[in-house]
Formats: structure tokens, C-alpha cells, sequence
């Protein structure tokens, strides 16, 4: 809030001034003027210690957002699952590898669709990394992943997230019967970046389990001509 729009708040009607403390600033001065409670007292409606609504540290509201990490993300949907897939979805939920370097996605990209290369080749990674997907599903129209961008975030360098394998929505479309094995792209930017993945993920059964970067990344051998 800028000292002009604080300065106007503060001369509104006093009992408002309590529900604005919590938007101002530390170091506005509360000197006795008058405006902040009408008693002249300068504590007015702010509260007996002197920050109301500010909180103990007298930074209101500001303080716990200005310690938050930002964390931006797009997804990219990429079809088919691209590491063949080689394993096992009565295991598993699925698989997730962290990819913190373009040619680190060289052994799964190679035969990715264009459109998932370009989405590829346009990430900084100075500045993001790119998290890939992928589970499976009851048939074919369970062909892609969402993820719930309620919980997501980067805890201790880890990216965090919840991601479901998406169905028809509906009992009239028609879906070829066949296991489908639906994969996505998710751009993560923050500062600092991630150097891990966790995440939760759905399957179209409903089941759930967690799957982390590293842990049985296939052998890129095994990969040659993809699905």
C-alpha cells in the first residue's frame, strides 16, 4: 500500500482501522495525532501493543508473504507414455523423472511428439526444470494428467504436487477398450529450483500411491523406439 492510500485509510472511520492495521506498513508512525484511534494515544484501535493486527513482529500481513517462495507452472501434455512403459502399473502408479538440463531428456524425448520437443527446447533452465509423468488408465479415454495446484509448491528443494490420470467425465462418450498409458510435461519455476520430485499420483482405477524421481527410472536401453 502506498503512504498516500495508508494516510487517506488512516482518516476513515475508526472502527476500520483495526481491519487495515494488518495492511500498513512497519515504521508508519502512530504519534498521537489522533487518526489512528481518535484517543491521541497513537495505540488507538491497533491493538495495547502498539501493532494491533500486525502481529508480534509488527509487520502485519506483509511478513508471511514476503517469505513465500513463489512457484510458477505449465503443463504440457505429451500422449502416449514415453519410457515404453517399463514398469509395472500392478506395482506402481506410475513414474516421474526430474529434468534439471535439456540434455537430460534425451533419453525419453527422442520420440516425443513435436509439439512436447518445443515445449522442451523453450524452457530456461536457468530458471525452471521440467518434471515428467506418467501412469495409466482403464481405456482410451483416459488420456491425460491433471495436477491440483492446491499443495503445490517446493518443500526442502523438493517439488511437491498431485497429479490424476483424467477420464472421459462422462458415461456417453464412447472409449476404446484398451490400457492407456497417459503422460504429461510440468514446467516448475521458482528460485531456488527444485532438484527432486515427489509426487501423488492417481491412476484411472482411483488408486493412489507416490512416486519419486530416481526411483526405478528405466534403463535407457530398454527405451529404444518408445510406444
Amino acid at each position: 500500500m502506498s503512504q498516500l492510500t495508508r494516510r487517506a485509510a488512516l482518516y476513515g472511520v475508526a472502527g476500520g482501522v483495526a481491519a487495515l492495521a494488518g495492511c500498513t506498513e512497519a515504521g508508519v508512525p502512530a504519534d498521537g495525532d489522533g487518526t489512528d484511534g481518535g484517543d491521541g494515544v497513537g495505540n488507538g484501535t491497533d491493538g495495547s501493543d502498539g501493532d494491533g493486527s500486525d502481529g508480534a513482529d509488527g509487520d502485519g500481513g506483509d511478513g508471511p508473504d514476503s517469505d513465500d517462495e513463489e512457484v510458477t507452472t505449465v503443463v504440457q501434455q505429451v500422449g502416449a507414455a514415453l519410457s515404453g512403459p517399463t514398469w509395472d502399473r500392478t506395482e506402481q502408479r506410475g513414474f516421474c523423472a526430474l529434468i534439471a538440463e535439456e540434455g537430460d531428456a534425451s533419453w525419453l524425448l527422442d520420440d516425443a511428439p513435436e509439439e512436447v520437443r518445443a515445449f522442451v527446447e523453450e524452457t530456461d533452465f536457468a530458471a525452471s526444470v521440467l518434471v515428467y509423468v506418467e501412469s495409466v488408465g482403464p481405456d482410451t479415454c483416459h488420456d491425460e494428467i491433471t495436477f491440483d495446484s492446491t499443495g503445490m509448491g517446493v518443500e526442502d528443494g523438493t517439488f511437491v504436487a498431485d497429479a490424476t490420470v483424467q477420464g472421459p467425465g462422462s458415461d456417453d462418450v464412447a472409449c476404446g477398450e484398451a490400457i492407456t498409458y497417459p503422460a504429461a510435461l510440468i514446467r516448475v519455476t521458482s528460485d531456488p529450483l527444485p532438484d527432486a520430485a515427489r509426487l501423488t499420483v492417481t491412476d484411472g482405477w482411483g488408486e493412489t500411491g507416490t512416486v519419486r524421481d530416481g526411483e526405478g527410472v528405466p534403463d535407457s536401453d530398454r527405451l529404444a523406439g518408445g510406444i
